[in-house]
């Protein structure tokens, strides 16, 4: 590993951008943050083995400014050991980070480190973000509250997305909160979870302040199988922070439905009914998340599980009277509200 540039005095703000085969994109990214209204930070960009010219790339767009570091790794390791380095690298008060292939709109900086200054338990903060690229543009919201963005840290949607994190450097040092080494991709989601179980805060800035670039070549498009499991294996740490009494069986079925609603027997959908009606039984850990949003999401998935067997005549009426006989209130809402 190799790096250029450092800072003299601690900025108030540390950008990092892992970075990997993005030549084509890298330069817009830094000068976004450039072009930031809070001018007191410190940029790290950590090229993770790319094997085009991200690097040269970077140090055009990089130019003379003393505020800008390149690390540059000799191999690919991922995107949380690129991360891990230039967040272990930041002198910042509070630490950004943006994906490469996006750009931060001249408000960021100072719009999320307001955030952090109106609320001394805000330990992440994001922000909405405009998508672009070869998806049609649009705005993509996200949950504001923090219990709101704890709870669907399950599903993965409405949270705080990686490429417009901030974080207070301190209180991640203090509770030694990295990104997985072994996870590829939806580390993001870990890392929150992470912040979550030490007891921080989580909220979005209520304003965009990032524009996202959707294309074939993004790791969560290029790699959706891999994506895809690592996404599934962050759901299964989850619950078993929120529910540490579920069996691990149970856990799997629940996360299960996240990827397939069609088991291939009743059998397989009453398994699941039963490990979704002990979650929603269950005490949950309390770290601030909305159980009420958990027991939602879990809820309909089973409805759409239960809708395909229904659609499909594989639930007869003593299936229907076993189900309604075992499960709490709550699953037997979803039921009846099926016709079922």
């Amino acid at each position: 590993m190799t790096s250029e540039n450092a800072l003299k005095s601690p900025p108030l703000v540390t950008v990092v951008i892992p970075a990997f085969n993005a030549e084509c994109f890298i330069g817009e990214a830094i000068a976004s943050v450039r072009q930031q209204s809070l001018e007191d930070w410190q940029l790290i960009v950590v090229d993770d083995g790319s094997t085009d010219q991200t690097m040269s790339a970077a140090r055009h767009a990089a130019g003379d400014d003393q505020r800008i570091r390149l690390i540059h790794f000799d191999r690919n390791e991922g995107v949380s050991v690129a991360s891990n380095a230039g967040f272990d690298a930041a002198q910042g008060e509070f630490i950004a980070r943006l994906d490469a292939d996006d750009r931060a709109l001249p408000a960021r900086l100072a719009a999320q480190v307001a955030a952090f200054r109106n609320c001394d338990r805000l330990m992440a903060a994001g922000s909405h973000a405009r998508v672009f690229g070869d998806v049609p543009e649009g705005i993509a919201h996200c949950a504001l509250g923090d219990a709101d963005i704890k709870a669907h840290l399950l599903d993965g949607l409405n949270t705080i997305s990686g490429g417009t994190l901030m974080v207070r450097r301190s209180f991640i040092r203090e509770h030694h909160i990295r990104f997985d080494d072994r996870s590829a991709s939806a580390e993001d989601l870990d890392y929150l979870a992470a912040i979550m179980a030490a007891g921080g805060q989580l909220a979005n800035v209520d304003e965009v302040l990032t524009e996202h670039r959707s294309h074939r070549a993004s790791l969560t498009n290029s790699q959706h199988e891999m994506a895809r499991d690592c996404l599934q294996a962050a759901r299964r740490r989850l619950l078993s922070l929120w529910y540490p009494g579920l069996e691990p069986r149970d856990i799997d079925l629940i996360v299960a439905t996240f990827l397939h609603l069609y088991a291939p027997h009743t059998e397989g959908l009453l398994d699941m009914i039963r490990a979704i009606d002990r979650l929603v039984s269950a005490q949950a850990r309390d770290f601030g998340q909305d159980v009420s949003i958990v027991h939602d999401i879990v809820l309909e998935r089973l409805a759409k599980a239960a809708g395909v067997y229904r659609d499909h005549g594989l639930l007869n009426k003593s299936h229907v009277e076993a189900i309604r006989h075992f499960v709490s209130p709550a699953t037997r809402a979803v039921i009846e509200r099926l016709g079922l």
